[in-house]
């Protein structure tokens, strides 16, 4: 049986340890910072699950329809499982398979911080013309890059090549749900 949902403080807290990983402010995968065991893994993926359907829902305007509606949940859904499941067989045929946990609770929740930064910038700068924020995002978006890469090479306590192959799979993984979203929210042709 799946565990609740997060409450609101569980959520600003895996913000918050999402926010100090980013920021170099703590070492990732460290559990005096922040839990890192089964519990702490589901909070961060309903955590993932419940961003997606907060930003999502109103920006595509599927409100009208219930079944487009409840495509775009089951979508997400499949969405936020998809790197996880996807990573923990990559980190099993690295032999890093122990270190599962520490590190889906870092990159998720780095995750989570960075598609609310995104929406909150670009809510903020939405009168710009579309250049101008291409110029605020990009040196986000190496921010995150960053903090992905020694996310994951910190959390796992691997090398930094092993940092970059799951960031590298990272990428690919969003890269294919983006896809995903894009083929099931395409009107019929």
């Amino acid at each position: 049986m799946l565990p609740p949902p997060p409450g609101f403080s569980a959520i600003l807290a895996g913000l918050a340890y999402g926010f100090r990983v980013a920021a170099g402010q703590i070492r990732a995968g460290d559990p005096a910072d922040h839990p890192q065991d089964a519990a702490a893994v589901w909070d961060a993926l309903w955590a993932s699950w419940l961003i997606s359907l907060i930003i999502g829902i109103p920006l595509l305007g599927i409100w009208g329809s219930l079944a487009g509606l409840l495509s775009f949940m089951v979508i997400t859904l499949v969405i936020a499982l998809l790197y996880p499941v996807i990573s923990y067989y990559a980190l099993t045929w690295l032999g890093l398979q122990q270190r599962f946990p520490a590190f889906i609770v870092t990159m998720t929740w780095i995750n989570n911080f960075r598609e609310l930064l995104v929406l909150v910038i670009v809510l903020f700068f939405a009168g710009m013309p579309a250049q101008n924020l291409l110029l605020i995002l990009t040196p986000i978006t190496f921010w995150m890059l960053w903090a992905f890469w020694r996310g994951a090479a910190q959390s796992l306590r691997a090398s930094g090549w092993t940092g970059l192959l799951m960031l590298a799979l990272l990428i690919v993984v969003h890269l294919m749900a983006y896809v995903m979203m894009a083929i099931s929210q395409a009107p019929n042709i």
